[in-house]
């Protein structure tokens, strides 16, 4: 398996200081639109999920997938505290997939930050990605600079070409690698 950022790691990752370079509603701002169906894989506590939850408002919905229980509990504490308890669904993910078969054809914009340099089967991913979204789904793909190598996160367009997405240029996100990957 490869490397899985440990979960106390997460109180680092949601700091209110990281929105100085790294502001959720700026970042995902121009794709998400209220009523939407999103998906935040890789969730973590939720630095990415609650704003996206204030951006789809309350006839939408944000299915959080983690790999890690610890991290999904602490983001139901931080979801609860922000009131989006009706908006936000938290999920672990099965081993070795993401545990959408539910969502075929059901989401509008995924968010993939930080998260299929820690994957062991790339292409598994991007297939359940692929078939979760609807025709003309959108999907925010990045990864950080620190560790991911700009050949590796090539190799991951690729991939990602291969199970049928488009790749767009995406606005530049500080200290990461990023791409808009798209569902024709």
């Amino acid at each position: 398996m490869a490397h899985v950022c440990p979960w106390w790691l997460g109180f680092f990752l949601v700091n209110p200081l990281r929105k100085i370079k790294q502001n959720p509603e700026k970042i995902l701002g121009p794709f998400i639109k209220q009523g939407m169906t999103l998906l935040d894989v890789g969730s973590g506590m939720g630095y990415f999920s609650i704003p996206m939850a204030g951006l789809t408002g309350p006839k939408g919905r944000v299915v959080c997938l983690d790999v890690q229980e610890k991290m999904l509990h602490f983001l139901r504490k931080r979801v609860a505290k922000a009131g989006f308890s009706d908006i936000i669904s938290p999920r672990l993910c099965p081993p070795g997939s993401l545990g959408i078969d539910d969502l075929a054809g059901r989401v509008d914009f995924a968010m993939l930050f930080a998260v299929v340099h820690e994957v062991p089967d790339r292409e598994h991913v991007f297939k359940e990605l692929w078939r979760s979204l609807k025709p003309g789904g959108k999907v925010l793909f990045a990864e950080p600079k620190g560790h991911e190598t700009q050949a590796g996160f090539d190799r991951s367009i690729s991939i990602a070409r291969n199970c049928g997405f488009t790749a767009t240029e995406a606005s530049p996100i500080w200290r990461s690698y990023a791409v808009l990957l798209g569902k024709k």
